[in-house]
């Protein structure tokens, strides 16, 4: 069995469409131009209220698995300290070519490996951000004591993730063909949704990919739980049926998921579950 537990999905997007290392700006494609616009826009018409802070200046920001860290861009803008931990090769040069006038440090590193970033980070940071990065980590807990151990006293961290039984969980939606975008279609079993997707053309290397975010998904309930082991205590949940992300993507409104306190159902029809943790006293 391959061992993904060192690989974002970021990672596993490049082996799969084996983009180069870009040299220059002009290199970097539409799709990574988009996504670092996208991140920008999130930080500024969402999470920085989302996390209820007042003033960020000053303020040590960590991000784990920044991309091309558009959002700590936005964060910097308004007078944080901003450091990345990127483990992608290809999403590290995007962001250090369009973050290079910028004060933003940015580091390779694995956050399930702290000594991959032990001699490059040292401080403990007010704000850790985790976006949509949480579901492809194959060990979770040690991902969340790691942070944990970065994590100033009073500071706050930020997790979003779809979870596991959510339409597009599998994240088959990256998948060209329209036919393999259908919601819960990663629920199938391995060996049928395999035949399915190799039934449209899908190559074997994206598919593998597909499968190795399913078994890395993790549930709410699931995920509250290594909250609680990791000594996480929860300062606000958000669950959401529409994410805020959809309003940048599709123009579609923020809508929470008018089910999200109801067992079960908040699992199927959240598309998007956002927390903002604290350390425990």
């Amino acid at each position: 069995m391959k061992n993904y537990s060192k690989m974002s999905h970021l990672t596993a997007l490049e082996k799969e469409r084996g983009k180069p290392i870009p040299q220059s700006l002009d290199q970097i494609n539409k799709r990574s131009m988009r996504a670092f616009r996208e991140q920008a826009w999130y930080g500024k018409h969402f999470l920085s209220e989302y996390l209820g802070i007042n003033n960020y200046e000053r303020k040590r920001m960590l991000e784990v698995g920044p991309a091309e860290a558009g959002l700590l861009h936005y964060f910097q803008s308004l007078g944080a300290e901003c450091t990345g931990i990127e483990l992608s090769p290809l999403r590290f040069s995007h962001s250090q070519l369009l973050d290079k006038d910028s004060n933003i440090k940015l580091e390779k590193g694995d956050i399930c490996d702290s000594s991959s970033y032990r001699n490059i980070i040292s401080d403990h940071f007010d704000v850790i951000i985790i976006r949509d990065v949480i579901e492809h980590i194959d060990n979770k807990l040690m991902a969340l004591n790691n942070m944990y151990q970065l994590l100033s006293p009073k500071g706050r961290l930020f997790i979003s993730f779809p979870p596991r039984y959510c339409p597009f969980a599998g994240h088959q939606q990256t998948v060209n063909n329209g036919l393999c975008k259908i919601p819960y279609l990663h629920l199938l079993p391995n060996p049928i949704y395999k035949s399915y997707l190799r039934l449209f053309g899908h190559p074997y290397s994206g598919i593998e990919y597909l499968i190795a975010t399913k078994r890395t998904r993790i549930s709410i309930k699931r995920m509250e739980r290594l909250f609680q082991l990791s000594k996480f205590d929860v300062l606000k949940t958000g669950l959401f049926f529409s994410r805020p992300a959809y309003q940048f993507r599709y123009g579609i409104p923020t809508l929470r998921n008018p089910v999200g306190s109801l067992p079960g159902l908040r699992e199927i029809f959240t598309n998007g579950a956002l927390f903002v943790l604290t350390r425990q006293n």
